[in-house]
């Protein structure tokens, strides 16, 4: 590939991999002005639910199993979170949200965060409980909402407190992977510009805004960035557009 288009696959691949560093844990929160929620100690490890089979407060017919953090599987509820199994026969059971697809969700006026976790067009809500007493940790299940089209549930534990039981912060903990990430990202675009500024100084004799490397292309990157997306936009909606290849 050409040195446009390597910078260009380097751009796009900065992009996914942040996306990946900032992606939602289904074990841990991390909310700066709070602390952390770690809920790796509230699920089993063994593939098997920590609440099996609970009975809604309202019957509806289903019984319904939950395990936080780490996926479970029970019947044809393969590596899931959530999982709804008929009463009279627990053998036909329905995914109801898997640990990848959760999202930490924070409402005005909450002092807790909800877990929100779907599966197709099956959607669950965990809310969250702090147990300030000993009582042990326990789960309710609300069932089926009709009118929000989503199932309901209420995790009770002092995991979910504000820095509770599951995480125990360190004054010498070292930088996360993203810091990491950035730290070495931005030590290559220094060594780059004084590489390629020390090239075109010394090497071609250039001056001023001559010496600052491809500058044509950094100039026109806005341009080959919004042409790739329209490329990938019209790929998808199956519309037929024109597309310049980067010369």
């Amino acid at each position: 590939m050409t040195a446009r288009k390597n910078v260009v696959f380097l751009f796009f691949l900065f992009l996914y991999q942040f996306n990946i560093l900032n992606a939602e844990d289904p074990c841990i929160y991390n909310l700066n002005t709070k602390g952390i929620i770690d809920l790796t100690s509230v699920g089993r490890t063994d593939g098997t639910p920590m609440w099996k089979d609970v009975t809604p407060s309202t019957s509806d017919g289903h019984v319904y199993s939950y395990n936080p953090c780490h996926s479970f599987t029970q019947g044809e509820c393969k590596d899931v979170a959530v999982c709804q199994a008929f009463a009279t026969d627990e053998k036909l059971t329905y995914s109801l949200g898997t640990q990848n697809s959760i999202k930490w969700k924070t409402t005005a006026g909450d002092d807790t965060p909800t877990l929100v976790y779907t599966s197709g067009e099956r959607t669950s809500e965990v809310k969250l409980r702090c147990l300030t007493s000993k009582e042990p940790d326990k789960l309710e299940v609300q069932g089926y909402d009709a009118l929000k089209a989503l199932y309901t549930m209420t995790l009770s534990s002092k995991c979910v407190c504000w820095d509770g039981y599951g995480h125990h912060p360190k004054s010498n903990d070292g930088p996360s992977a993203g810091t990491i990430f950035i730290i070495i990202l931005l030590v290559l675009i220094f060594v780059y510009l004084i590489a390629f500024m020390s090239y075109n100084k010394f090497k071609l004799q250039a001056t001023g805004i001559e010496i600052l490397p491809h500058r044509t292309f950094w100039t026109s990157l806005p341009r080959y960035s919004s042409a790739g997306i329209l490329f990938v936009f019209h790929k998808v909606t199956n519309k037929k557009g024109d597309y310049n290849a980067i010369p």
